[in-house]
């Protein structure tokens, strides 16, 4: 156990460690000894007990902890020392100190036992069955293993709690509709990915306790792992151990080929020529041969890296997930970005569902995905393709934090980049009357600008506008006035608001706006 997790733990039991010499706490503590009179060697794995009278010599080489409890002394002499002293004032026997300290290190001890067996378990080649027994047993509770399908991967073989809930799940394999509908009431999903550890919670349909924790595979969220408090209660050191374990299960599911290899299809090289502009001729009909069925209109979705390198191994995760997500889709991997083809009548948008998961799995993993405007002709493929990478290139740029970027909301962003080429100083096509409405702000500190950008998202209605802007609507009536003198805008006519707003972009892309 590290030393400042032991401290943390200690901390717990309402002890005030105070500490001196060497500050680094990260070494590794095994086993806790009594110092003994005039010792000259020691080990660092090892925590030494004694009375601060009976400290070593400030001057020792060595790096190690010892405890110390009892009558003060002056520890300024340690200041410099090799080794951390960590002083418990004399409130605590040293006794007590002795056992508290033992007691925590034994729950690593187990810790170490259990993760060696679950280890052997993992290199046996028995699989996910056999891991998930072996930990069961291990904890002494049930153990189970839920893709982000709701499908259960593995359940502990002949555990099943007298529970109807879990006998229905048993029998069908997925989680039931309630059980889905109190994930979802509970957010427990959100709250797993929060913590970063195995979070404790009450199943409130069967009224027991549970420990839930993500399985992540290069750092994409591929499973949960959940353990229930059924045949014994849990152990203090239960929800570090089981976070532990989520890492070797883990390990086992990179063992199938559904996180480890590239499961595209044939049409994928298809969609790969079309980015490329290869010749397109009948490339329809070929596909259709396929068993691929188009539409009128396409959509592109691109998850590109980023500026954050992904392996092919995190790619194609990411892409098993994405695919179950849209499963109509067409996919590639195309110059290091996750490539999607969406197809849809004239008359339809995107699945407002499947662009809802998506959402949430891309912000749950901190990626972003961009959407091209539709299109007709599978030859402009490789230009909407470009329009949904720039989407997320200019979003960053722009440090919007949504997850999904549609092309429509920046296309007059990229209009800037491509005029900003030819001429620089693209500061120059902004509004008049907003220059002198920017400037204002500056020198008085005012808030006229921001007021105007919410009014011009919601015109005509001041109540709303007042609303968001947490002010009063008659300071609302003021500012408005106030911008209107400025300005020399009346604010009722659409070709001003629609100078207004790009004006607002402009200053916007320049980063003049917060």
């Amino acid at each position: 156990m590290e030393l400042h997790l032991l401290l943390d733990k200690l901390r717990e039991n309402k002890c005030a460690p105070q500490c001196f010499g060497c500050p680094d706490q990260s070494r590794d503590l095994l086993c806790v000894r009594m110092l003994e009179q005039k010792q000259s060697a020691f080990e660092p794995s090892t925590l030494y007990l004694t009375d601060p009278d009976s400290l070593p010599d400030p001057s020792m080489p060595e790096d190690f902890a010892v405890f110390c409890c009892g009558d003060a002394i002056d520890f300024s002499a340690y200041e410099n020392s090799a080794f951390t002293i960590v002083y418990f004032g004399n409130d605590i026997s040293c006794e007590r100190l002795f056992n508290l300290t033992m007691e925590h290190l034994t729950e690593l001890q187990q810790i170490t036992v259990g993760m060696h067996l679950l280890v052997n378990a993992v290199f046996s080649g028995n699989g996910l069955q056999y891991l998930i027994d072996t930990a069961t047993h291990i904890f002494g509770n049930p153990i189970y293993v839920v893709d982000l399908q709701n499908k259960y991967l593995a359940m502990p073989e002949g555990l099943i709690p007298d529970s109807e809930f879990f006998r229905e799940e048993s029998r069908s394999g997925y989680i039931s509709a309630s059980g889905i509908a109190s994930i979802r009431a509970n957010r427990l999903d959100e709250k797993v990915r929060r913590s970063g550890t195995a979070y404790y919670y009450v199943n409130d349909l069967v009224g027991k306790g549970m420990l839930v924790d993500a399985v992540k595979i290069q750092g994409i969220e591929v499973a949960h792992i959940m353990m229930l408090e059924s045949e014994q209660q849990f152990h203090e050191y239960d929800p570090d151990f089981f976070h532990r374990f989520s890492n070797l299960v883990s390990l086992e599911l990179q063992k199938d080929s559904a996180y480890t290899r590239n499961k595209g299809m044939m049409y994928s090289y298809f969609l790969a020529d079309l980015l490329r502009n290869s010749n397109v001729s009948n490339i329809r009909q070929r596909l259709e041969d396929l068993g691929v069925h188009l539409k009128e209109t396409f959509y592109i979705i691109a998850i590109p890296p980023a500026g954050v390198g992904l392996s092919n191994l995190r790619q194609e995760i990411i892409l098993e997930r994405v695919k179950q997500i849209l499963p109509e889709s067409i996919y590639v991997i195309y110059e290091e970005t996750i490539v999607l083809l969406i197809s849809q009548d004239l008359d339809q948008n995107l699945n407002k569902y499947e662009i809802a998961r998506l959402d949430e799995y891309l912000s749950a993993n901190h990626l972003k995905a961009g959407i091209s405007n539709f299109f007709q002709y599978l030859e402009d493929t490789a230009r909407f393709y470009r329009q949904a990478v720039d989407s997320v290139r200019i979003a960053n740029r722009l440090n919007v934090p949504d997850a999904i970027c549609y092309y429509s909301d920046y296309y007059v962003y990229r209009m800037l980049e491509t005029f900003e080429k030819e001429d620089t100083e693209i500061r120059f096509l902004i509004h008049p009357g907003l220059m002198k409405l920017y400037l204002y702000d500056q020198k008085r500190e005012t808030e006229l600008i921001s007021t105007l950008r919410e009014y011009l998202i919601h015109p005509g209605q001041s109540s709303l506008v007042a609303e968001n802007l947490h002010i009063h609507k008659n300071t609302l009536l003021y500012r408005l006035g106030k911008i209107r003198e400025i300005t020399g805008c009346s604010l009722s006519d659409g070709e001003e608001f629609m100078n207004l707003n790009l004006s607002l972009m402009i200053m916007n892309y320049l980063g003049m706006l917060t």
